[in-house]
């Protein structure tokens, strides 16, 4: 057998695109630099990508495009020559071009001149493969209307390839930045982290990239932008280039953090640059975008400060301050513009000034003056004055990078020996501080200006409170153990009281101390002064100077805990809290910033430590109580800043503190109360709208977010229900926010996207809870019914179905809309870089979500997805321009595809709502992507994943007609055909077989998906025309089926990967079948048929065999959990929402959720550890059995297609199969179908193997068909077939296993040493089968009998069944009365039947069939008899029933009454009649030809009482012509009569009837049979035969049909109608020969 044998590697956990098979044991594809690879895609590879095959392919692309990505101006102009011919090489890669493309070049370079030609084609070309161009048609007649929509397409294009050649040249720039942020990452590629040294380490790149940034400005100013083409494309060049600039910007600023030093020529060309723009002012009036132009300027100052270099800018070697040249060139651009009003550069300046100053001072020098120094300085100081809140506003428009507040910290730090701790200086530090990297902060406080700095404060402290609080705001940390204990306390005094309460310190006469005891009031105290703060007598102290004279500031040693002192001071301002007080606001914002900030940078333990701390001289309170009552202040006076304090703090100590919020949130006025609208909604509407800052709306939503997160818990903190109610208010409020916000104003423009992408994770957390677990089970009753209020509220909002349109997913359509549109206004309005992208994700993945819930739920479907549908070109149209979100559209596209939708209005159409142009940009979108190896495996996923769901999805037949073959079902009536090349047809299928060939490089996690497409596709009609030339297509699909993992699974990963493997293989072998069963390509089909005879038996029984299923796992987990967890069933947190071809740790259980949950539960670790086993464990059986059931297929297709007869080997499979299920039994409901499934394939190999054998089998196929039997009896009788039960539910495998028997039965029932030789096997069988399934059956029967009499509402629902099951073993009956076993075997057969009741229960059965009508027959009745007739067929047999009273049965049962009445024919009471003639004179046929003389009696007795209809039968042969009616079952009755005539005659009955009956008269010797009683009589029928066999036409004419299918010979008319009267007309004159003698 040649099979390869593979290893198997270990994938991540569920993760459906990586790798299963280790890259040693597969072979690495050679990588071919492909016209698809672009750097929107290296750019997303170098972000995301962790596959070593990708890498290595974004290793060579990295290469070569070197010299791209080491130049700040990428694609910049080389001069290249004019190009032309129908290909274009560039940088190793052919790109396939058209004139039309050459001239849209060329056309792009004049208003982009400063771009390469080369490169402009290069992204002209690879857009073309995506979007189909549109060109200008050659009009026969030329009009201004033709005109104008040629110059729009040619816009278009130019538009087009615009946009994605300026958004290309930015990702080469977010490049580099990767590349240099991972110059030293260890886990990337030796090629990324040279790449990153080269660019840092480049003595031109900085000049280069000041040079492109100044050029860009340039181009900016000078409206360059303008290309005359049209204003769109004008807009389009002119925001590419400010994000161009920013871009570069940011590029300078990593490039210079990896840099030790600068070049003094770089520093001086940066000045230089800032002069020629006045450090970004000059730029105001041509940005007409604040957010940019207040990024820009950032980062202007940004940069400029990291190239003055404040931690470095001292006198020495190799230092541009001590160059004259450099220091004179930075001056001048600093000092000598009067309009320069850059604050921080003129301070950073003036600090660096005034280093050297002191320099000059100590170390004089030719080339500096010291007046000249001090003239600088003079002249700065007035000008930097702003420079503080200049640093808080660039920090705030550019925090979201910690880097740059790291940077703008240099200048703190620089300045704080320099400056007095204003408000203003306090607060820049503490917002820049607080937001750099640790690292920087852990500097920051070790800076021993910065330790001075703080000293000063706690030295004030708390005379000034503020500045010491911000201080230590900066960590939380180090908050923690300042506060911990203070050791001084600053107070101010009347110098006349002070004198008389102290005295000279004897130890230290620098200090006095307290000669009485002294009380210190808190600030803010009440006027009753309740608490003080008592010192004792003997207290030391330090007297220091106030400003007052009359006035002295004391410092008292005093050892005291500065969080409880805080927390007095907070209840006392909370006590009398006044909005209109800044400094009382201030300060209370101060100290909720300052427990905040502890809360998120200590543990919890610390955290209840502060805040219990902080309780200790609260009044009647906590401080919990306390911060909750500032809250209702801040509401009442609707100050922003406290709410937004107290909503952050209450949102971090959400995972401790909950028990109190809970109770909080039901009664406050935050949300609605009884109708009042709360304050949340008002505070939005009346203030944040109107001021355009929403931080209090963001802060609330958050809030929510951790109030989600408590109720994903089991925390009994708070009932249930009023959690919920709660929850449902916010929901709903944040839905109202949602419906609104888009159309508010926003002074920070990231803040709108930033709300919708909190509000829409919260909505899709509630969704993904409640519907991602136990799918069958209402939400009420569901484990995460806390949310099932809210959640229902949600799809009510958004999935409204009687309006055109949803309000709440308004918001979602309007970002669908504009991003094919303008990505780029995004971007402009986003200085956050990713929020305006998080925001996209976030709508598409949430309208995923809604659609997949949507259609799970069987709801109507949606206004939204009517719309959304509407929305597909917009959606197309983004899919095929913006690489980051392919794959996220893709999803949005397959849910679309897949919902179902009601029967009164059908799916709607993809192709018709995309029309032509859209319908052909998917296409080739999709084909680029496909045929594109620079791509990662999740897009590749769902990728396959659409086109599946096209191809499953109902009403999509057009669209995949187009995937499919690439013909426009559209059509194009405008082109001039005639002489236009016909372009070859874009086919997805021939693309994907394609594919087929690097399935080999694949995860088998990515092949499934790929395989699962194909599959789909080849079941459409419309490929039929497509497969018959797919030999090499189809030996790799055979070449991957012989590809095997050998090696046991002994790991999560490991089982992960081979479920992977068997469902791949399972759908190759799918394919397969399908191809084998449909080509018309003869040479395919022999190879597949080839490759079943010759190796598959060998890998198909390893398929057949389920292993490694864990019962005791399962049994388990169940009592582990429910253990744990009483109040809940592991069933609860099944997964919902699954997708297609998806194993991992999460697809059985939802292990999310329950993490969610259990958390904080300690049994949860070990047991979810056995829920990841018994998922995984589920998963990998049911694998197997989807593998078994694939095999089966294809097994079956082959019989079906190969017609010699069928080699032994599938005997022996057979016999392989059924052994299987003897071994393994039924030991769940999971393998239940395997089970079934090998009974039913070895039943139809089983009988064709039966229907082509020869009529001679040989010795080797009579063992292996014995064999059969024997397994098939052995499996009969286990229990896990538990026959007898299955047969009286009429459920189970049983059926296509008597099958088998029965074809066993027949291929050996002439090898009577077989019989002989085992024996008591077929004893066995028979008695099983026929005796004790019959008796089971009939049984079954008469209790249906009697619930019918009893129950009139009774209805039996098995009958058909049991019919079915008691033909089938009469069939099986019939066999073993033929098999060649001799009288023994009879004899035995007797004897069963006599012993298993089985006589009784058939004559009881007749007794009872009258009761029992299935289709207006007695079905019942007919079996019956014709059980009856095959037993009685052995003599031991039949005598016993005799002896049961056959006769007395036959004669008095209710059914037999209208028989003896007689009248009966096929058209008048058919059904008695069929009994007549196929049962009751068949049996007494029987009768007298097994027993002989000895039945005579009963016959005669059954003759005499059936003697009407006996007579009707023979009379009905003289009747006139006009009555008379010829029929097959008139002639088969006759028939029958004058055989038991025939039979009587030769058993001398004539002499026992003188005997026992009076005759009238000597010539009647056969009184019993009426019509032939008398030899006269008897001449007379064969008078009436001769009669009408004399008049053929006459016969004919009255011939009458028997049966349906008679009529329709008669009908018809023809040969086969003169054949059949024929036949009848020879069965006729057949009777005569009864009277010949």
């Amino acid at each position: 057998m040649s099979v390869v044998q593979l290893n198997s590697g270990k994938p991540g956990l569920g993760d459906p695109t990586s790798t299963e098979l280790g890259k040693g044991d597969l072979p690495l594809k050679s990588i071919e630099p492909s016209q698809y690879w672009t750097f929107d895609n290296a750019l997303n590879l170098l972000k995301t990508c962790h596959d070593p095959y990708i890498l290595r392919t974004l290793d060579e692309f990295l290469l070569l495009n070197s010299k791209v990505l080491i130049n700040p101006s990428p694609f910049a102009n080389t001069g290249t020559a004019s190009i032309s011919g129908k290909e274009m090489s560039l940088r190793a890669i052919s790109y396939d071009i058209l004139p039309v493309n050459i001239s849209d070049a060329e056309t792009i370079g004049k208003y982009l001149p400063f771009l390469d030609l080369k490169e402009i084609i290069r992204v002209i070309s690879q857009t073309c493969k995506k979007i189909p161009p549109k060109f200008c048609h050659e009009w026969t007649v030329k009009s201004k209307l033709h005109e104008d929509r040629d110059k729009l397409l040619d816009n278009e294009r130019l538009y087009l390839y615009t946009s994605k050649l300026l958004r290309e040249r930015r990702s080469v720039l977010k490049m580099v930045i990767e590349l240099v942020n991972n110059k030293l990452n260890e886990f990337t590629s030796t090629t990324v982290k040279n790449l990153g040294k080269e660019i840092v380490l480049s003595k031109d790149y900085i000049g280069e990239l000041i040079d492109s940034l100044q050029a860009t400005c340039t181009f900016i100013t000078e409206r360059k932008y303008v290309t005359g083409i049209s204003k769109k494309l004008d807009e389009l060049v002119y925001n590419e280039s400010i994000l161009f600039a920013i871009q570069l910007c940011q590029v300078m600023v990593e490039v210079l953090m990896g840099q030790s030093t600068l070049v003094f020529k770089e520093v001086k060309h940066w000045f230089q640059f800032m002069k020629s723009n006045n450090f970004g002012m000059s730029l105001g009036p041509f940005i007409t975008y604040p957010d940019s132009f207040n990024q820009l300027q950032s980062l202007f100052t940004v940069v400029s400060v990291l190239v003055l270099d404040l931690d470095g800018a001292f006198d020495g070697q190799h230092k541009y301050i001590s160059v004259a040249d450099v220091f004179h060139t930075i001056n001048d651009a600093i000092t000598n513009n009067s309009n320069n009003t850059n604050a921080v550069v003129l301070y950073s300046w003036s600090i660096i000034v005034l280093r050297k100053y002191y320099y000059i001072q100590e170390y004089p020098s030719k080339e500096f003056t010291v007046h000249e120094l001090d003239q600088i300085i003079n002249s700065l100081n007035p000008r930097s004055t702003q420079v503080f809140s200049q640093l808080r506003k660039h920090n705030q428009i550019l925090h979201f990078d910690k880097i740059y507040s790291a940077i703008l910290s240099t200048v703190i730090v620089a300045a704080l020996p320099l400056v007095n701790l204003t408000t203003e200086v306090v607060e820049a530090i503490h917002d820049i501080a607080s937001n750099c990297p640790n690292h920087i902060i852990e500097r920051f406080f070790e800076n021993e200006s910065t330790r001075n700095t703080i000293i000063l404060a706690r030295t004030k402290f708390p005379l000034l409170l503020t500045p010491y609080i911000k201080l230590c705001s900066i960590h939380g940390n180090f908050a923690l153990h300042e506060f911990n204990e203070l050791l001084s306390y600053i107070q101010v005094f009347n110098k006349d009281e002070f004198v008389n309460m102290y005295q000279i310190d004897d130890e230290n006469t620098e200090l006095v101390k307290l000669t009485e005891w002294v009380d210190i009031y808190p600030p803010f105290e009440a006027s009753n002064k309740k608490l003080s703060m008592v010192l004792k007598s003997g207290t030391k102290a330090k007297i220091l100077p106030a400003s007052n004279p009359n006035e002295v500031l004391v410092t008292f040693l005093y050892k005291y805990n500065g969080w409880a002192f805080l927390g007095r001071v907070l209840q006392n301002i909370s006590k009398l809290f006044n909005s209109a007080d800044p400094t009382k606001v201030e300060l209370v914002v101060d100290i909720l910033n300052l427990i905040n900030r502890v809360v998120l940078d200590n543990g919890i333990d610390e955290a209840k430590l502060v805040l219990e701390s902080m309780s200790a001289y609260t009044d009647d309170s906590d401080i919990l109580e306390v911060i909750l009552r500032l809250l209702e202040q801040g509401l009442h006076s609707r100050n922003v800043d406290i709410l937004v304090s107290v909503i952050e703090l209450l949102t971090n100590v959400m995972p401790f503190l909950s028990y109190r919020i809970w109770p909080y949130l039901s009664k406050s006025v935050l949300f609605t109360q009884n109708g009042k609208e709360g304050f949340a909604a008002t505070i939005f509407g009346a203030i944040e709208m109107v001021n355009g800052d929403y931080e209090f709306t963001i802060a609330l939503i958050k809030m929510t977010e951790s109030l989600v997160q408590n109720c994903l818990s089991l925390d009994q903190d708070y009932p249930e229900k009023s959690k919920s109610v709660i929850l449902s208010k916010i929901v709903t409020h944040l839905i109202n926010l949602f419906e609104s916000f888009i159309y508010c104003r926003f002074n920070k423009s990231y803040q709108k996207m930033e709300m919708g992408v909190l509000i829409l994770d919260i909505l899709s957390t509630i969704l993904a809870t409640v519907y991602g677990i136990d799918p069958d089970t209402p939400v009420e009753h569901k484990a995460t019914k806390v949310f099932a209020s809210s959640a229902v509220r949600i799809l009510d909002a958004f999935l409204v179905t009687d309006k055109d349109s949803s309000r709440a997913a308004s918001p979602i359509l309007t970002m669908i809309e504009s991003l094919s549109q303008n990505l780029e206004m995004y971007e402009l309005n986003d200085s956050s870089g990713f929020w305006h992208e998080t925001w996209i994700r976030c709508c598409l993945s949430y309208s995923h979500l809604l659609i997949t819930i949507r259609s799970t739920l069987s709801y109507p479907p949606s206004a939204f997805e009517r719309n959304l549908f509407m929305h597909l070109p917009s959606l197309v149209s983004s899919y095929s321009r913006f690489e980051s979100i392919r794959k996220d559209i893709l999803d949005l596209l397959t849910s679309l595809t897949n919902a179902k939708w009601d029967q009164d209005s059908a799916t709607p159409s993809l192709l018709s709502h995309l029309g032509s142009d859209f319908s052909q940009m998917l296409l080739h979108s999709l084909a680029a992507d496909l045929d594109n190896s620079f791509d990662d495996y999740k897009l590749k996923v769902s990728l396959y994943d659409f086109i599946c769901a096209v191809m499953m999805g109902g009403n999509q037949e057009g669209l995949s007609v187009l995937f499919i073959s690439g013909r426009d079902v559209f059509g194009d009536y405008t082109k001039d055909h005639e002489h236009k090349e016909v372009e070859e047809k874009l086919s997805l299928l021939s693309i994907l077989k394609g594919n087929i060939n690097d399935m080999k490089y694949y995860p088998n996690s990515v092949s499934i998906h790929l395989v699962d497409a194909l599959a789909l596709a080849f079941n459409l009609w419309t490929t039929t025309k497509e497969n018959d030339n797919d030999v090499e297509f189809i030996n790799t699909l055979i070449s991957r089926v012989k590809l095997q993992m050998i090696d046991p699974p002994d790991t999560a990963e490991s089982y992960i990967s081979r479920c992977y493997e068997l469902k791949l293989v399972a759908k190759v072998a799918e394919i397969l079948a399908l191809h084998l069963f449909t080509t018309r390509n003869d040479k395919l089909k022999q190879n597949i048929l080839d490759f079943i005879t010759s190796d598959f038996i060998d890998i198909a029984k390893t398929k057949f065999t389920v292993s490694d299923y864990k019962s005791n796992l399962h049994n388990n987990l169940q009592i582990s959990f429910e253990a744990a967890f009483p109040k809940l069933k592991l069933s609860q947190f099944t997964t919902g929402l699954t997708k297609r071809n998806r194993y991992g740790i999460s697809t059985v259980y939802n292990l999310p959720v329950m993490d969610s949950l259990f958390k904080h539960e300690s049994e949860w670790p070990q047991i979810r550890e056995q829920v990841i086993a018994s998922s995984i464990n589920l998963q990998y059986v049911n694998a197997q059995v989807s593998s078994a059931k694939s095999f089966g297929a294809l097994i079956t297709s082959y019989c079906r297609t190969y017609e010699p007869a069928l080699d032994v080997r599938m005997l022996e499979f057979i016999d392989y199969l059924l052994r299987q299920n003897i071994n393994e039994g039924i030991i769940s409901e999971l393998v239940s179908s395997i089970y079934y499934e090998r009974v039913e394939l070895g039943f139809y190999l089983m009988y064709s193997f039966y229907s082509r054998c020869p009529k001679t089998t040989s010795g080797k196929d009579t063992k292996a068909v014995f064999e059969i039997i024997k397994s098939g009896s052995t499996l009969l009788s286990s229990s896990s077939m538990n026959f007898l039960s299955s047969l009286a539910e009429s459920q189970g495998y049983y059926r296509p296993l008597l099958k088998i028997i029965y074809c066993g039965l027949l291929l050996i029932s002439n090898d009577e040493t077989i019989v002989m030789e085992y024996f008591s096997l077929f004893r066995d069988l028979f008695e099983l089968i026929i005796t004790k399934g019959t008796k089971t059956l009939l049984i079954e029967v008469q209790n249906d009998v009697y619930l019918s009499r009893t129950d009139k509402n009774h209805k039996s629902v098995k009958m058909n069944d049991r019919i079915d099951d008691l033909m089938m073993i009469l069939s099986i009956l019939k066999i073993f009365i033929k098999l060649s076993g001799g009288s023994r075997l009879h004899q035995e057969m007797a004897s069963l039947v006599v012993d298993n009741g089985t006589i009784k229960s058939l004559l009881n059965l007749y007794s009872i069939s009258h009761a029992i009508e299935v289709n207006d027959d007695f079905i019942f009745a007919q079996l019956s008899l014709m059980y009856t007739l095959e037993l009685m067929s052995i003599e031991v047999i039949a005598n016993e029933f005799i002896k049961s009273g056959l006769f007395v049965v036959l004669l008095e049962s209710p059914i037999s009454i209208p028989i003896r009445a007689g009248g009966l024919s096929i058209a008048h009471g058919a059904q008695y009649y069929r009994l007549w003639i196929n049962g009751i004179l068949p049996v007494i046929i029987t009768s007298l030809s097994k027993l002989g003389p000895g039945i005579i009696p009963e016959v005669c007795v059954a003759l005499q009482l059936y003697n009407k209809q006996l007579e009707n039968c023979i009379e009905s042969w003289s009747r006139d012509s006009s009555s008379i009616r010829i029929s097959t079952s008139i002639v088969a009755e006759t028939n029958q009569i004058l055989l038991i005539y025939d039979l009587l005659k030769s058993m001398n009955v004539s002499e026992y009837l003188k005997g026992k009956y009076e005759v009238s008269s000597d010539e009647i010797d056969m009184k019993i049979l009426p019509g032939l009683e008398s030899e006269a009589k008897r001449e007379s029928f064969g008078e009436c035969i001769e009669n009408l066999l004399k008049h053929p036409k006459f016969l004919t004419s009255r011939v009458a049909p028997s049966s349906l299918e008679e009529q329709r010979i008669i009908e018809v008319g023809g040969e086969r109608y003169e054949k059949f009267v024929k036949g009848i007309i020879d069965e006729i004159r057949d009777l005569k020969d009864y009277f010949g003698e």
